[in-house]
């Protein structure tokens, strides 16, 4: 294999010789015409297509401000209305407080006078219902009186072993019936 290459050499070495020149390096006109081209398209990239990337750059740049802009002013607008919002929730709720308050005191005047009223009406009531009872005590009393004389006189006669009449019995009946204590 060494015997091969050492040939292989040998024969570039013999034409390399006879004629030098650089496959990497291009012809003087295979240069021009590239330089040529490269000048073309660069005229047509800066001239043609550049300007309308850099409008259509503006222009989106100038959309995307004015959309800062009016989201900006948007915001501004929003904490402008929550503040209003929040002037009137405070208002409605003081008022709603006052309300309330008024409410309470209504209710509570209300309450003291039915409260009055009712007091006035049990006394009332009571002062009936006490005269009513007196009443029925002094009819029971009078109802009953008869019966504890002559249950008295009967009581005395026997305690005492000798005739009691109601005529008798009937004061002392009287004072311990008007008297209790």
């Amino acid at each position: 294999m060494l015997a091969l290459l050492a040939t292989e050499e040998g024969n570039h070495a013999t034409d390399a010789s006879e004629s030098v020149t650089n496959p990497i390096l291009p012809e003087l006109f295979e240069m021009f015409w590239g330089a040529v081209a490269f000048i073309c398209l660069y005229l047509l990239v800066r001239y043609v297509f550049l300007p309308k990337i850099q409008g259509t750059i503006d222009k989106r740049a100038a959309t995307i401000a004015a959309d800062l802009e009016a989201a900006a002013a948007a915001e501004a607008q929003a904490k402008g209305a929550t503040a209003e919002f929040q002037d009137q929730l405070a208002d409605v709720r003081a008022q709603a407080a006052a309300i309330i308050d008024q409410a309470r005191q209504e209710a509570e005047a209300e309450r003291h006078r039915l409260i009055g009223r009712a007091e006035r009406e049990i006394t009332a009531l009571r002062d009936v219902v006490e005269s009513e009872v007196s009443r029925e005590h002094d009819e029971a009393l009078a109802s009953i009186r008869p019966q504890v004389t002559d249950l008295a006189a009967a009581a005395a006669s026997r305690v005492m072993s000798r005739p009691v009449t109601v005529a008798e019995a009937g004061p002392i009946v009287d004072r311990y019936m008007s008297n209790p204590n």
